[in-house]
């Protein structure tokens, strides 16, 4: 009973938004520009410096997401890895603010992705980014591979599916498309399943450039289809980055990506 009284309450405060929370006024400004490296950086570390004085989940979720974005847009080798993997150790810091999440994953030790199973929808982000800075990371060293740690990430964004499939532009599908894309057949890699939730996730959020981009990647590219790997760089490029206001600055990056992979050679 006192651990649904403790939940019902931190759903509460986190209906209030970020906007109340000490911290993000202080980095406002370098927030609204953080398309540019030096300001993204500067938003992190006010971010960072709130946390430690007056710690809270949507300082610790905003963080999760500016370290992502810090290394998907900016860093590369060994740096856009560290970048990834700091996202992810900030996700589990906002997770951890669920007190049941917090019990199972630290105090009984389970995996993240059994640990997940009854946190609120109101943690959606923490989940959400979690899970994709692991996966970004876990690419990068190949930690996707592995069966046991694939499970648990995958674990946890099939539960973010369950309830709530839509969040963030189709967040869920196109993660899910994404990992049946990368992963082996032994972690459950199928390029079936991988083509319907990259669909999902586009009728879900078709202005939303990150899909597209990742079907080229993962999708396209695994099944040497030149065609259909064009086509959608091509959608991403002329696509309007101001479709979602909110995040033009995150669609102008991914247009950026698309321009890139345009100029490497195709394999």
């Amino acid at each position: 009973m006192r651990t649904t009284l403790i939940s019902l309450a931190l759903a509460t405060a986190l209906a209030a938004g970020a906007a109340a929370q000490p911290g993000f006024d202080e980095a406002k400004a370098a927030w609204d520009n953080r398309g540019d490296k030096a300001s993204l950086t500067q938003a992190i570390e006010a971010y960072q410096q709130a946390y430690a004085a007056q710690p809270s989940y949507q300082l610790a979720e905003r963080l999760s997401y500016a370290w992502y974005l810090l290394a998907d847009a900016f860093e590369q080798g060994d740096r856009k890895s560290k970048g990834y993997y700091a996202g992810y150790e900030w996700g589990l810091k906002a997770l951890s603010y669920d007190p049941g999440f917090r019990q199972r994953y630290v105090d009984q030790q389970q995996g993240m992705g059994d640990a997940i199973n009854g946190v609120p929808r109101e943690f959606a982000g923490g989940i959400f980014w979690t899970a994709t800075c692991y996966g970004k990371w876990g690419k990068m060293r190949n930690i996707l591979k592995q069966l046991g740690p694939a499970k648990q990430a995958r674990k946890m964004i099939l539960y973010l599916y369950s309830i709530d499939k839509a969040y963030y532009y189709g967040g869920p599908s196109r993660w899910l498309g994404a990992y049946y894309a990368i992963a082996p057949g032994i972690a459950g890699g199928d390029m079936e399943k991988s083509g319907r939730y990259y669909a999902e996730a586009l009728a879900a959020a078709p202005q939303y450039l990150a899909t597209k981009v990742l079907m080229a990647e993962n999708y396209y590219s695994k099944l040497k289809d030149r065609a259909g790997y064009q086509r959608v760089l091509d959608e991403v490029i002329a696509g309007d980055a101001e479709a979602i206001p909110e995040i033009a600055i995150e669609q102008r990056v991914e247009q950026d990506k698309a321009r890139k992979l345009k100029a490497e050679p195709f394999d």
